[in-house]
C-alpha cells in the first residue's frame, strides 16, 4: 500500500482514483466491446449469376472505397449470396457483382450457363442488420445514374425511383419466383415473375435487337458471343440513364421498343419451390395454362396454381 501511495503522489492522481483504476484491471484494462456485424445478402442475376465476385464498398465521403477494402463474397449456383461487414457499417453501399474464376450466369433462353464477363452493381442506401439487395441489368442502370462521386443516400434513391417508374420493375423483388417464401402472396409473385420476364428479355435482346448498340455504334447483335452481346445491352440500358432524376428520352424509348418486341414463349424460369430447391422448367410466360403448369410442377396444388397465376399474370407486363 505504501508503494502505492508514492505512486499516485509522483503522478498526482488521488489514491481513490488509483483504486478505481486496480479494479477496472489495473494497466490492460478490458478491451472495448466488438460492434455488431451487419451483412449483406442478395441475388444476382443476368439470369442466375454462379461464382461470380461480390464486393460490398462503403461510401465513404461520397465515394465508393477502394475494391481492396470492400467486404466480399461469391455467387452460389443460384445466385445468392451472403457478404458478413464486422465492422458493424451501417451506412450507404454499392454491391458490385463481377466476374470470378469460372463465373457463369443462366441464359434463360436455353437454360444453359454461359460466361459471365461483365460487373453489375446495386445500391444500398443504408446497411443495417442484414439488409438484402438484388443486383441486376436493371440495378445497375440506378448505380450508373448516380456515378461515382457525390453519392448519397437521397440520391441513391431517387436514381432507383426513375429506374422503377419509367422501366416497369420492382428493384425490390428477387429475380426468381420464391414459393419457399412468398407461395402464398401471389401479387409478389406476380411482380417476381414480371422481373424473370424482364431479365428474360435482355437475353433475347441482346441476340435479336439491331437497336441497342455500343458506344461505336455497333449493334449488340452483332455474330459474337453471346456473352458480349449480353454485356452490349447492359451497357446500353445504363446508358438509357441521363441522371438520378431522369432518362434520355431517344435511348429510353429505344430501350423500352426493344425489350418489349421480345415474346418470352419459352423462358427456362427459375423457381424456388417449398422445400428450398432452385427448378427451372421450360415456360411459356405469356400463357396461364404453362405457367400454372410451372407453379405446379414445383409444388403447389392445383387450385392454389390456378388462382396464384391468375394475379400473378396481372402484375407481369
Amino acid at each position: 500500500m505504501n508503494a502505492n501511495r508514492k505512486l499516485a503522489a509522483k503522478i498526482g492522481i488521488s489514491m481513490a482514483a488509483l483504486l478505481t483504476l486496480s479494479a477496472c484491471g489495473g494497466g490492460g484494462g478490458s478491451a472495448a466491446s466488438a460492434p455488431t456485424p451487419t451483412a449483406v445478402t442478395g441475388t444476382a442475376a443476368k439470369g442466375l449469376v454462379n461464382q461470380g465476385k461480390v464486393l460490398v464498398c462503403r461510401i465513404v465521403n461520397g465515394l465508393p472505397e477502394a475494391d481492396a477494402s470492400c467486404a466480399s463474397g461469391i455467387t452460389g449456383s443460384d445466385g445468392s449470396f451472403s457478404v458478413a461487414m464486422s465492422d458493424g457499417y451501417t451506412g450507404p453501399a454499392l454491391v458490385k457483382v463481377m466476374a470470378g474464376t469460372n463465373s457463369t450466369m443462366i441464359d434463360e433462353t436455353t437454360g444453359q450457363p454461359i460466361a459471365y464477363k461483365l460487373t453489375m452493381r446495386a445500391l444500398l442506401p443504408a446497411v443495417s442488420g442484414t439488409t438484402t439487395v438484388y443486383v441486376t441489368p436493371f440495378s445497375e442502370m440506378a448505380a450508373s445514374a448516380v456515378g461515382n462521386s457525390g453519392i448519397t443516400a437521397a440520391n441513391m434513391i431517387q436514381a432507383m425511383n426513375t429506374v422503377q417508374a419509367n422501366f416497369g420493375v420492382d428493384l425490390a423483388v428477387r429475380p426468381m419466383i420464391d414459393l419457399k417464401d412468398n407461395g402464398s402472396d401471389p401479387a409478389m409473385l406476380g411482380k417476381q415473375a414480371n422481373m424473370v420476364q424482364q431479365l428474360t428479355r435482355v437475353m433475347m435482346a441482346a441476340r435479336n435487337a439491331s437497336s441497342l448498340t455500343d458506344q461505336n455504334g455497333v449493334a449488340c447483335n452483332a455474330p459474337g458471343s453471346s456473352t458480349a452481346q449480353v454485356a452490349c445491352v447492359v451497357s446500353a440500358m445504363a446508358g438509357a440513364m441521363s441522371g438520378v432524376a431522369s432518362t434520355d428520352p431517344t435511348r429510353a424509348a429505344t430501350l423500352l421498343a426493344a425489350l418489349n418486341s421480345q415474346n418470352v414463349t419459352a423462358a427456362y424460369m427459375p423457381i424456388v419451390n417449398a422445400n428450398g430447391t432452385l427448378v427451372m422448367g421450360l415456360t411459356d410466360m405469356t400463357s396461364s395454362a404453362s405457367m400454372q403448369a410451372a407453379m405446379q410442377t414445383a409444388g403447389m396444388t392445383t387450385n392454389s396454381a390456378a388462382s396464384a397465376v391468375n394475379i400473378m399474370m396481372q402484375g407481369m407486363m
